[in-house]
């Protein structure tokens, strides 16, 4: 098979225009298809050229996303894009890879022996923890309904450190969002602050580990204690623990550490393969206690291609290749890999910390509790810039993807900045993230910045 014309050979179009003059010297195509198409190498050439506007994703560390995978791994997603996750039927051997990974990651998370299937596979950390809370929703209804009450106000108690996908759970499955501030000069959530917010109506609390603002974790272990004492008198509450970023973090880096089946009342939790999982976007996990944490009437069974399928999904049709790269990950690194990439990314989270602490224009925010690989710190008052100038100028310099953002209410006053430590994030490359620290804290002191305006901060948990 003869190669591909490359972009600049003389290939003409209709209008008598090579492929150059075509695409090179025109706006984009937008708004409405191209009358005719161009060849596959040429068209190629045109992505690239717009994915150079892009930023590096090595050089993220603003993202939890997976930004690196090997070639075999990569290998494993290409070859599977085109085998439909959906259609058990006929990928048999896809849902069962599926599944396998459902109780791998069950038995990492300390669940019952004996679980067949009990969780799923989702799109993403936001799919599972819509089904997670959809699930917590129909077994309130349950008891509700079996004590004769109305089940007509249901309610979800949380922190504001939570992701924004919790309050469009509440937006959109009709439940009242009972969202709980994180007090003045804390990070994190506690029985102290959610306790108060509980009634009979409430569905469920939600505990977050990994928190996108600081990688710290609420306080399960003091919410499972108030949730105990609530069932004593009457009243169960279950929790749902969010561990979108920290669920493949924790087990490994603070095996002691009990926020996950271990506590009585943790009925469900969700977590992303695709952040510390290490698996390119998107592929999440939903899994439950047990069975029979599944309300039967959330499972649909229909009769697809021919066989009666069960599905427990908000998704249909999505591509079984993200599954399989996770299960890839699993055989790949097994219990001691994933433990020696956290050690690794934890090792050179320290050193990032313990260089920039030697700035006296930052302060860097430690933790005596279990922490994601990630650095925190800000400017300190009286210095002639803020955290938005610095991480502007830390862009210019060497294209780093650093955010500036403030903290949850009530400590918005608070604009911080947040490095994420991952494992393609070599010593080297923190190195070199310091020097230019040091060089733009250098240039920024000397500069006048009277005249620049206030720069946008990010604000919200996508940071």
């Amino acid at each position: 098979m003869p190669d591909q014309p490359d972009v600049f050979a003389p290939v003409v179009n209709s209008s008598g225009q090579t492929i150059a003059e075509t695409f090179f010297t025109q706006p984009a195509p937008d708004g409405k298809l191209p009358l005719n198409g161009v060849n596959a190498r040429s068209t190629m050439r045109v992505l690239e050229s717009e994915m150079m506007l892009d930023g590096d994703p090595d050089k993220n560390l603003a993202t939890f996303v997976t930004t690196f995978m090997e070639e075999e791994a990569r290998m494993v997603i290409a070859q599977n894009l085109h085998r439909n996750y959906i259609d058990h039927a006929e990928y048999p051997r896809t849902a069962e890879i599926s599944k396998r990974c459902v109780r791998m990651i069950h038995s990492l998370f300390h669940g019952e022996e004996g679980e067949e299937s009990p969780g799923t596979a989702t799109a993403g950390s936001s799919e599972a923890v819509m089904l997670g809370a959809l699930a917590m929703k129909w077994q309130w209804k349950r008891r509700r309904k079996e004590a004769g009450k109305p089940d007509d106000k249901p309610n979800l108690v949380y922190g504001s450190d939570v992701h924004v996908v919790w309050d469009k759970f509440c937006r959109y499955f009709d439940v009242e969002p009972r969202q709980a501030n994180v007090p003045k000069g804390k990070t994190t959530v506690g029985p102290e602050e959610l306790g108060p917010l509980i009634d009979e109506n409430t569905i469920g609390v939600i505990a977050v580990v990994g928190t996108t603002f600081t990688g710290e974790c609420d306080d399960v272990e003091g919410l499972d204690r108030m949730l105990g004492e609530l069932k004593g008198k009457g009243l169960e509450v279950p929790m749902h623990i969010d561990a979108a970023s920290g669920g493949f973090v924790f087990p490994f880096s603070h095996p002691a550490f009990e926020w996950d089946f271990r506590l009585d009342s943790v009925v469900s939790i969700n977590t992303s393969g695709h952040k510390f999982g290490l698996v390119y976007p998107g592929i999440g996990w939903l899994l439950f206690r047990n069975e029979a944490q599944l309300p039967e009437d959330l499972v649909f069974y229909e009769d697809y291609l021919g066989e009666k399928d069960a599905t427990f999904t908000l998704n249909f049709s999505g591509s079984a290749s993200f599954v399989l790269a996770q299960y890839y990950m699993f055989i790949r690194l097994g219990y001691n890999g994933y433990s020696s990439i956290v050690r690794a990314m934890t090792e050179n989270r320290h050193s990032l910390a313990d260089q920039l602490k030697k700035e006296d224009a930052l302060e860097v925010f430690d933790s005596d509790r279990p922490t994601l690989p990630l650095v925190i710190c800000k400017v300190r008052e009286g210095e002639n810039f803020d955290a938005s100038h610095l991480v502007g100028e830390l862009a210019r310099r060497r294209g780093w993807l650093v955010p500036a953002y403030d903290m949850p209410p009530d400590n918005e006053d608070q604009k911080i900045i947040r490095m994420l430590v991952k494992v393609n994030q070599t010593r080297e490359l923190v190195d070199a993230l310091v020097q230019d620290f040091h060089d733009s804290i250098g240039l920024l002191r000397d500069t006048d910045l009277s005249k620049v305006g206030d720069l946008p901060v990010h604000s919200g948990t996508g940071y």
